[in-house]
């Protein structure tokens, strides 16, 4: 009788025989525990691998995989966040020494004699490079267009978790779903799209004021976050009413908090940590009022310089021309629009970031509201 060969075994065989539940369970926790210590890129890691584990094994829409798609596209967000971070330091430097540079040969140019003997062959010089930086600019536009940026990533695993979250009835789910929406909120910040911005936090708001009491530090933060959003668009009445929005409901917390100490003749070290932590972020918001109070001034007065300027233009043209009459045409600045969801997470593999702008994202308010 001839014996049976075992098949041999395979990656899909291993996810099989894995305890996929448990193993994604200690992942999250590990990615948590990373997010925390601020070691932005092992967090990414961990969700990752939790993530592509449970998609695997139940799909990857199902409601199992709301939590890692959460987790990995918020870990990605802080990760883009860190590395334009370092980037426009690194910029900064680069600025920096080229300008010492030149201010080194600006002290030691040279003698005339030597400048005309060197021309040809700085020309040639001056040539190659250009040619070589021409290669390397097309090498890199290339790979760009293959490769998904952190950011779009983090948009896409965001996506996937709030729609998951939708489907649920439950308050738990639609306050998860909320986070999304508000996670989702900061990448287009990120991004620079501001419009899109103010949708996923007005979305956010919605489902909490909903759920919550008018005191939870969890709607300070949304409002917060869309007084930013209305302050880069540019909507400064807006971004003023927000977040006044967000003291109130700090201040309604403080006053619990209080009430709450003076009922027990002893407040718990906790509610006075809560009170010193929300005392504290009130002087940054009015910082912020102030700032969107400015910048409306300012924006009114560079508006009735352009108003007086074309009016001063408008007044030539008529001299010369009877029937003249100059029509202003609005410019509406386009918004990107916002990603569809992904049911693929095959791409779940890192890929290098792709840089993008990089925008006040308010994480001093986040951490603390």
């Amino acid at each position: 009788m001839e014996e049976e060969l075992a098949a041999p075994s395979t990656s899909t065989d291993k996810t099989d025989s894995m305890d996929v539940d448990g193993e994604s369970k200690k992942l999250l926790g590990l990615g948590q525990k990373h997010l925390v210590m601020g070691n932005i890129p092992a967090a990414v890691n961990a969700f990752q691998e939790a993530a592509s584990l449970l998609g695997k094994k139940y799909g990857e829409t199902a409601d199992e995989c709301a939590e890692a798609f959460f987790y990995y596209g918020k870990s990605l967000l802080e990760l883009a966040r860190m590395e334009n971070g370092v980037l426009g330091n690194a910029l900064e430097g680069v600025q920096v020494e080229e300008e010492g540079e030149k201010a080194e040969e600006d002290s030691a140019l040279p003698a005339a004699d030597e400048t005309e003997e060197s021309e040809e062959e700085d020309k040639e010089n001056d040539k190659a490079e250009d040619d070589k930086e021409n290669e390397l600019t097309v090498e890199d536009k290339e790979s760009e267009e293959d490769e998904i940026g952190n950011l779009e990533l983090a948009w896409d695993m965001l996506e996937l978790a709030k729609v998951i979250y939708k489907r649920q009835e439950t308050k738990e789910a639609q306050l998860h779903a909320a986070q999304a929406h508000l996670k989702l909120g900061e990448v287009s910040i990120e991004s620079e799209n501001y419009t899109q911005a103010i949708e996923e936090f007005q979305a956010c708001l919605a489902l909490q004021q909903k759920y919550l009491e008018a005191h939870d530090r969890l709607l300070a933060e949304s409002h917060y976050q869309l007084a930013l959003a209305y302050h880069y668009n540019s909507d400064f009445d807006e971004a003023v009413l927000q977040f006044g929005k967000s003291m109130e409901v700090i201040d309604k917390r403080l006053a619990i908090l209080t009430e709450r100490i003076k009922k027990a003749d002893a407040g718990s070290p906790e509610d006075e940590k809560e009170i010193e932590e929300l005392k504290g972020l009130l002087p940054e918001i009015k910082e912020k009022i102030e700032d969107s109070k400015e910048s409306q001034k300012s924006a009114k007065v560079a508006e009735l310089g352009l108003k007086a300027t074309l009016v001063g233009t408008t007044s030539g043209f008529a001299q010369s021309e009877d029937h003249g009459s100059v029509s202003t045409i609005p410019v509406r600045k386009g918004a990107d629009g916002a990603s569809q969801c992904v049911t693929d997470i095959s791409h779940l593999v890192r890929k290098k970031t792709e840089k993008r702008p990089q925008a006040e994202s308010g994480a001093a308010v986040e951490s603390t509201v």
